[in-house]
């Protein structure tokens, strides 16, 4: 197992990035046009690029049951944790029109990709499996979110939403890996999109914060004590042990396994804040979520995960 300090020095660069994209933002160094080029520009090259290059041919994926139980748990998964969050909420005493529908969207999903990406990728180095299943588990979580999630939202779903960069990259990726038809890629094709890939990671997490700095406005800590301490029961405690227990209990492939562990001490999803703008949800309340678990979560990801891969031992 992994010790607290080797844990702790893969999550907090994280989450230090995270910071500075914050006070770039804030500083007003970051404008609005530049965020959204570089956030299409990631979502549309670098990471499909970065997703061609991590699955096909990855030894987490020889059989297609990984790919399935990858997907399949990644849609499951967020459902539970979206159904856990809507009761919390309740309980908490928030109702209809005060938040409930932003805060059960937000605390129910994870940070599945930017965040639990390079800490999977420091913690096992030598092992590109799990790394590889990143992007594949993403495929249900996003299914779930535009599904289930946006349902929950506005009544809806938005299923050609769930068409982007890195859902067409991950089905290419998929049938490439799959026919074997990546072993034929020129040698040149597959350096140049590794160079492109390396640069999408810390530039989503640094985008991370500044999105997050650029809805931190007036209001924002408005029934903030409630939220916060809500959404740290949900996020990292409750759906962390749903997560932690699918890794233990189910036939899943090891290296899954040791994703979910990843996945259960991650903070929550930041996309929800855009899901709340777009879709006549309150953003305050998603952004008092991210930010609750994202400060928690410094803390408590270490224990978490160095428990849990001792715990389900994969």
């Amino acid at each position: 197992m992994p010790s607290y300090f080797t844990i702790l020095s893969a999550t907090l660069p994280v989450f230090l990035v995270m910071g500075i994209g914050f006070g770039f933002h804030r500083s007003g160094l970051l404008g609005e046009e530049v965020e959204l080029g570089v956030m299409k520009l990631g979502l549309n090259l670098l990471f499909p690029c970065f997703i061609l290059t991590l699955v096909p041919g990855n030894p987490a994926l020889t059989t297609i049951s990984s790919a399935v139980w990858a997907i399949g748990l990644g849609f499951v998964l967020v459902v539970i944790g979206i159904s856990v969050a809507w009761v919390v909420a309740r309980i908490g005493g928030i109702r209809k029109g005060q938040g409930l529908r932003t805060f059960a969207i937000s605390a129910g999903i994870q940070n599945y990709g930017f965040l639990t990406l390079p800490i999977v990728v420091a913690l096992f180095p030598a092992n590109p499996g799990p790394a590889g299943l990143v992007f594949v588990h993403g495929i249900g979580v996003e299914i779930a979110m535009w599904t289930v999630g946006l349902s929950v939202m506005r009544g809806k779903a938005g299923l050609k939403s769930i068409i982007n960069g890195p859902f067409v990259a991950v089905s290419l990726a998929l049938l490439l890996n799959y026919t074997g038809l990546f072993k034929f890629i020129p040698g040149i094709a597959t350096t140049t999109m590794e160079m492109l890939g390396r640069c999408a990671v810390p530039m989503a997490i640094f985008m991370i914060g500044a999105t997050i700095g650029r809805f931190f406005k007036s209001g924002i800590f408005h029934d903030a004590f409630r939220v916060a301490t809500l959404s740290v029961i949900v996020r990292l405690g409750l759906v962390s042990c749903v997560i932690l227990a699918a890794a233990k209990f189910l036939p899943a492939p090891p290296d899954l396994q040791r994703l979910l562990v990843v996945q259960a001490a991650m903070p929550a999803a930041v996309f929800p804040i855009v899901l709340a703008r777009l879709f006549g949800g309150q953003p305050q309340v998603a952004i008092q979520v991210v930010i609750a678990t994202s400060l928690v979560g410094i803390l408590t990801s270490p224990f978490v995960i160095g428990w849990g891969l001792a715990w389900v031992n994969p």
